[in-house]
């Protein structure tokens, strides 16, 4: 007996339809269609519906093997490039890796969320105008389990409730940015995990700050006369230098920090600050015990309005930053992660179905089995 398409159980034969056709992957540079009289069966469930064909989903003008390369190249090019070679209409390239993402996590099933231990939210932003989706990775295997179309608290709450109790048992780490709607939603769903707040978000709020200072030192600079032209000038021509590691600084850029040291006092002292924050992070537990607090008293003594505010915060939070570095979790794979993510947000810019995206990054980042076909 053929099985029903919907829920792949059998069913009795019915009838049959007229002949349809499949694209299947290309001979050379022949295209092959497939043709076929599909039956169709009478479901107990759905009634009388199109028997289940093994070489195509339901509803899909293509094969398994066509769908599956499509989907891997779109994770690894353009949608234009992929079009092309196809030989697809590039509107139908999103929807392709949406149901070869859908087939793929039906086949893991839920042991997606097996066995979590830390997990990491954060919000990515994937168009212009404040649109955001908002992301839950696995930190111990490195990768997304999870993503939703908006922000807030709302959303989370949606993730927690596709747990089972288990699951939110086993989580003993959550790790974000310092949103407190995450502290809420955290303590209400999963009472034992421990907050932490993520080195890459640390980090970011210091590099924000010092951003604000060195575009106000520019456009007071340009007041009163004393700017430069273009890059030529010490503050516009550092804007690259300032946030980046100091290890990773090339003779140029440190040349550049020395002139914004030599002409701009306020500016090389927020540079410090961030510096100092940055290497917080790196020290042991017991050697960053008082440092958060020595770093907000100073940061407020300053005298540069953004590193006082943020004092504040690191103050109020430092609680939460000794976590961060009490748990050893590497910054290293937070930052691989969720560049993963915006560098997959970026190739999926052409795709306007938020779902398309959704799927283009859960066949990259998502630890997935998506592979050529042929190739298992």
């Amino acid at each position: 007996m053929d099985r029903c398409a919907r829920c792949g159980e059998r069913g009795r034969p019915y009838d049959h339809l007229g002949v349809r056709r499949w694209r299947h992957l290309d001979i050379g540079c022949t295209r092959l269609l497939l043709e076929h009289a599909p039956r169709r069966v009478d479901c107990a469930e759905h009634g009388v519906t199109v028997a289940m064909g093994p070489w195509a989903k339901r509803k899909s003008a293509y094969t398994r093997d066509f769908e599956r390369q499509t989907a891997w190249l779109s994770v690894h090019a353009p949608r234009s490039a992929v079009s092309a070679l196809m030989r697809v209409d590039r509107k139908s390239v999103g929807p392709i890796c949406e149901r070869v993402a859908d087939e793929l996590r039906a086949e893991q099933g839920a042991g997606l969320f097996d066995g979590l231990r830390s997990i990491g939210v954060d919000e990515t932003g994937y168009r212009k105008g404040h649109t955001y989706m908002t992301v839950v990775v696995d930190h111990d295997r490195g990768r997304v389990i999870w993503m939703h179309q908006g922000r807030g608290q709302k959303v989370f709450d949606l993730f927690f409730q596709a747990l089972t109790p288990a699951r939110r048992e086993s989580i003993r780490v959550a790790a974000g940015d310092g949103a407190r709607w995450i502290d809420e939603y955290v303590f209400r769903w999963c009472p034992m995990a421990e907050r932490i707040l993520d080195g890459f978000h640390i980090v970011s709020w210091a590099t924000d700050a010092l951003d604000k200072v060195r575009t106000t030192a520019w456009r007071e600079a340009r007041k009163t006369g004393t700017a430069g032209k273009g890059a030529k000038d010490p503050v516009k021509g550092a804007r690259r230098a300032l946030p980046k590691n100091g290890p990773d600084l090339t003779a140029t850029q440190r040349a550049q920090l020395e002139c914004v040291a030599n002409t701009n006092e306020t500016l090389w002292e927020a540079c410090k600050l961030k510096e100092r924050l940055r290497m917080i992070l790196r020290q042991t537990a017991d050697e960053a015990a008082p440092m958060p607090r020595q770093w907000a008293a100073d940061a407020s003594l300053s005298g540069i309005e953004e590193f006082s505010k943020l004092g504040e915060k690191i103050d109020r939070r430092r609680f939460d930053i000794l976590r961060t570095i009490r748990s050893g979790l590497s910054n290293a794979r937070l930052e691989a992660v969720n560049n993963r993510i915006k560098t997959t947000i970026k190739i999926g810019y052409g795709y306007r179905n938020l779902g398309n995206r959704i799927a283009l990054v859960m066949l990259k980042c998502g630890g997935l089995n998506l592979r050529l076909p042929g190739r298992q």
